[in-house]
């Protein structure tokens, strides 16, 4: 979701529901499917397919280490 969105909206997204939209523009841009699921992480976990690939997502804020990992992991890097 862009800026805009939360103008448009009125609700304010934390880091990692930011990370989740910056993840689905992107995968948008390179024509690949996006799947995010919260029922498939445990413990507040969720799990984010792009094309073929997938990975957990943790349930706090992510950091960049993090982020690298995970954009690796999708083959986003």
């Amino acid at each position: 979701m862009s800026d805009n969105q939360h103008i448009k909206t009125g609700v304010r997204m934390d880091k990692r529901d930011r990370f989740i939209a910056d993840l689905r523009d992107e995968a948008k841009a390179r024509g690949l499917s996006f799947q995010f699921d919260k029922g498939r992480g445990k413990g507040g976990h969720a799990m984010v397919w792009i094309g073929e690939r997938f990975t957990t997502l943790p349930s706090r804020e992510i950091d960049p280490k993090t982020e690298r990992k995970i954009r690796k992991a999708l083959g986003l890097d």
